[in-house]
């Protein structure tokens, strides 16, 4: 926890250095830091990479992945390959031989620490903890709220999902299911700890709206619903009488589909 605060907070201060509004300027620090990054075709083979050549560190961020410096998954990827700049052990590893060079790809079940660390970095650096609880408001939560704070901060609807279970403004848990299986899942520490009816690796419960989807394509509710809890949970407290509500966001070409459920 403590080195999180340190990321948290040394981020925040880089933000407020190069930003314009909620949008953190990385092409600003990459100049600052007279950092050269070169946007190019690496096929398949990562997301970025950052490397030494004996005298300086070089980013390249690969195209072919649907990176560039205006995308908000471009944003992500430069904002990680950065961590690795700024973070001591990342940089020093790398300048020394201790660490391999190695291509980063966008994978929300990274097991590699340096990956999650990483990731981590780029997260407050593009969404600083003070401005985006200021952001993140407390009005009524449905989707509109995390697109809001997506374009404000021009940072993917996924980055942002997770960063509101981390530190936002309202109890959410977010599911991320790829062809009906479940990717991933965070909760924010409010959110009530009740054994859940899905595991990582397994199928979607049928009956919530996720996996109606899956089931039948014609089933594609983008409004919020109102579920049951029994629906995702096998609830132990007196909660499961509050009025609990999922509401989808579906990638392009239907990649991956991210669940928000909440109650109020």
């Amino acid at each position: 926890m403590i080195r999180r605060k340190k990321i948290s907070d040394f981020t925040a201060y880089i933000s407020n250095e190069f930003s314009d509004g909620n949008v953190t300027s990385l092409e600003d620090i990459l100049e600052f830091e007279e950092l050269p990054c070169y946007f190019d075709h690496y096929e398949d083979y990562f997301d970025g990479m950052l490397l030494f050549d004996q005298q300086r560190f070089h980013i390249h961020i690969n195209i072919d992945r649907r990176n560039s410096l205006e995308s908000k998954r471009g944003r992500f990827t430069l904002a990680h390959e950065l961590a690795h700049y700024f973070i001591d052990e990342h940089r020093i590893g790398l300048k020394h031989g201790l660490l391999q060079p190695h291509g980063s790809k966008h994978n929300i079940n990274h097991k590699d620490e340096i990956e999650k660390e990483a990731d981590y970095f780029a997260s407050c650096l593009l969404m600083p903890e003070q401005k985006y609880r200021k952001y993140s408001g407390s009005k009524k939560f449905d989707l509109s709220r995390i697109i809001d704070l997506s374009e404000s901060f021009q940072t993917s609807i996924l980055a942002v999902a997770l960063r509101f279970t981390d530190i936002g403004t309202h109890e959410i848990m977010v599911v991320v299911s790829k062809g009906g299986i479940v990717s991933w899942y965070s909760k924010s520490i409010d959110f009530p700890s009740w054994p859940f009816r899905f595991n990582v690796g397994k199928s979607l419960p049928p009956t919530t709206v996720a996996g109606e989807f899956y089931a039948n394509r014609n089933a594609k509710y983008t409004t919020v619903e109102e579920v049951s809890p029994d629906d995702w949970f096998y609830p132990k407290d007196s909660r499961d009488q509050k009025r609990m509500y999922e509401q989808c966001y579906f990638s392009d070409s239907y990649e991956y589909v991210i669940s928000f459920i909440w109650f109020e």
